[in-house]
């Protein structure tokens, strides 16, 4: 594993924007600008850029980002890929109390969610906070149809199976505590990473909150997301919680 750390702020960093990024060399900057227009003095925040053994710039991109502002660090993992994968690479390196996962592709609605997240994990004391496209009918518009079929499925088996009432757990946008997600023992590698965190989080006994939002179009680049390759990883994450839900496990996290 290689890293580039600038020099670190004296001030506590209070969110960690955690970005998984294969092969995104041409949306890592817009992206950085846009979130660092979100950094407040009383919640100030670092930036893990994740390069995911990317076969493009990426991680020169990054490493010219984060020489230029010393709240950016990048981070560069070799495969398999994926990403849970990164995640998981990124969480032992975060400072902050609260970890946003964020999209390259910057898709994800950050101006108006991330204040919300922030504010549910850091002062109502949420562990974790979904996004959820399907609060208002037009919220999901933006999704493509294969993907509602598919997560329409996924939400009623959830919901029935396992007692879990939320309707978006497989969007990666969100936030958590990030002391208390690092405690939960992650499997995943692929996006199944989502649903686990949020089976996991329930299991746990940790409180979970939601905010409303819609995403946007892709503008540079393709999706890494692909049904049938996500498919083993969502049922192993589902037999996993069933087990957890049957066995009783209630693991508080402290």
């Amino acid at each position: 594993m290689e890293a580039h750390q600038a020099e670190s702020r004296d001030s506590p960093i209070a969110v960690t924007f955690i970005i998984p990024a294969l092969n995104e060399q041409d949306n890592l900057a817009p992206l950085i600008d846009r979130l660092m227009a979100l950094d407040e003095e009383s919640r100030p925040c670092e930036v893990l850029i994740v390069d995911d053994a990317s076969t493009d710039a990426t991680y020169e991109c990054g490493l010219r980002l984060a020489g230029k502002d010393p709240r950016i660090r990048i981070l560069h993992k070799e495969q398999p890929r994926g990403l849970g994968h990164a995640i998981r690479h990124a969480l032992p390196h975060a400072r902050g109390k609260v970890a946003v996962v964020v999209m390259a592709d910057g898709v994800d609605p950050l101006e108006t969610a991330v204040p919300q997240f922030c504010s549910k994990v850091l002062i109502e004391g949420c562990h974790l906070v979904l996004l959820s496209r399907y609060t208002a009918p037009s919220d999901s518009d933006s999704i493509p149809f294969s993907y509602k079929f598919f997560q329409s499925g996924f939400r009623l088996l959830t919901r029935y199976g396992l007692g879990i009432p939320f309707p978006d757990t497989t969007y990666a946008f969100r936030a958590f505590d990030a002391h208390f997600v690092r405690k939960l023992g992650l499997k995943s590698g692929g996006f199944e990473i989502s649903p686990e965190i949020t089976f996991k989080v329930v299991l746990a006994g940790g409180k979970v909150g939601e905010v409303s939002g819609r995403q946007t179009r892709r503008l540079r680049g393709k999706s890494k997301f692909r049904f049938f390759r996500a498919f083993s990883g969502y049922s192993r994450v589902v037999r996993e919680a069933f087990y957890l839900r049957l066995r009783g496990s209630r693991n508080r996290v402290v």
